[in-house]
Parts: structure tokens; sequence; C-alpha cells
């Protein structure tokens, strides 16, 4: 009895398939496919970056340093959001074995990009009035360049943190609340100056749209 407890306990724990799957290397191709689209992605904002810059004319340094850290946060929050919500988005479609891992991230990549670019723009300007006038006047200044890296570093730190604990979160949620967050910061240091902070009436209809879509919502559109 104690010679077969023993090869009971010594057998290897079996694996479900799923497991098998996300344990598995990524092929060369795959890893090529990914470094050209990221090299893509890096010389297409250096080049626009370029092109916005060659009608402007700095005597120091200093902008530049605070455009590249920008950018560099930025980036960081949108690698963020990227896989805090594409584990959302990919979860049902891998757990029942629909799409393998990699080509499920891949898709959720090229629908990303593909809503980016054919979109028009309207909910990021309706969330963008949600900011301070003299903020987005401002943009170039120290408080403009304040304002962008309080907003994304709070979004980045939100949603690391809720990854992390594994709680449910929206990175749209994260930047509405980091965009008020930044306006009622800027009412509360300049209250004695009658500056402006969140447009309320802004805010609660981009609260509605943001608390009634995912009852109205029935699944991510076909892409």
């Amino acid at each position: 009895m104690a010679d077969m407890a023993t090869a009971v306990e010594t057998l290897p724990s079996s694996t479900s398939l799923l497991d098998r799957k996300l344990k598995a290397t990524p092929s060369r191709s795959g890893i090529a496919v990914f470094l050209l689209a990221l090299g893509g992605g890096l010389f297409y904002i250096a080049f626009h970056v370029a092109k916005d810059l060659d009608t402007v004319t700095v005597t120091s340094f200093w902008p530049y340093v605070l455009l590249a850290l920008a950018l560099l946060i930025a980036l960081g929050f949108e690698f963020v959001n990227g896989f805090h919500d594409t584990a959302n988005a990919v979860a049902t479609v891998i757990y029942t074995h629909s799409l393998e891992p990699n080509i499920a991230v891949v898709w959720s990549g090229i629908c990303n990009l593909a809503g980016v670019l054919v979109s028009t723009g309207t909910v990021a300007f309706a969330v963008i009035t949600l900011l301070p006038v003299e903020l987005i006047l401002q943009v170039s200044s120290g408080a403009g360049f304040a304002m962008v890296f309080a907003l994304l570093i709070a979004a980045i730190l939100w949603n690391l943190s809720t990854w992390w604990f594994g709680l449910p979160a929206s990175s749209s949620h994260t930047m509405v609340g980091s965009i008020i967050g930044v306006g009622v910061a800027n009412q509360l240091v300049n209250i004695h100056t009658g500056t402006s902070g969140v447009d309320w009436e802004q805010a609660i209809k981009v609260l509605k749209v943001l608390l009634i879509s995912p009852l109205v919502d029935l699944g991510p559109p076909p892409c």
C-alpha cells in the first residue's frame, strides 16, 4: 500500500488544454510581425512629431524633454491599457477555445486600431471638454505638462492596481476620473483667481453614457 501511495504521489499532474496553450512559446514569425508592427508605430509617431515641430522655433531643449516624457508616459498608458482591457475582450474566446490565445490578442489589437482609424473622434472630444479651459490653452506650458503627467500617471497607477488585485475596471472610466480629478485640483489650487474647474454639465453627460452603455451593450462588435 505504501508503494502504491508513493506511485500515485509521483504521477505528473495533468494540465488543461488552456494551460498548455498559454505556456506555448511564440513562433519566430509572430515575433517578427510584432517587432515590425512596433517599429512601424514608432516610426509613425516620430515622423509626425518631427513634421509638427518643423514650424516651431525653440531655443531651449527643455520643452523637447518634456514632450518626449509626455509621449513616453502616454505610450505607457496605452501599453497598460492594452494588457488591462484585452484580457476582458478575449477571455471568452480563449476559454472556449474558439481562438488560440496569440491569435485572439492580435485580433483584439487589430480591432482596437480599426476603431481608432474609422472613428470620428466624437467621444474623445467630448471627454476633452471636461478639462479646464485654462489648462487646454496652456497645454504646452508647465501647467499643461503637469496636467498631462498627472492624469496619465493616475490612470496608469489605477489600472495597474486593479489588474494586480484582479478587480474589474474600465480604462475609459479611469481616464474620465483622472480628468475630473485634474479639473478639481486645478480649481482648488487657484481657488482665489476664479479659474475654471470641471464642466459638470458635460461631465454628467459623459457619466450617463458610461452608465447606460453596459446596460445596452450586447457584446463586442464583429470585426
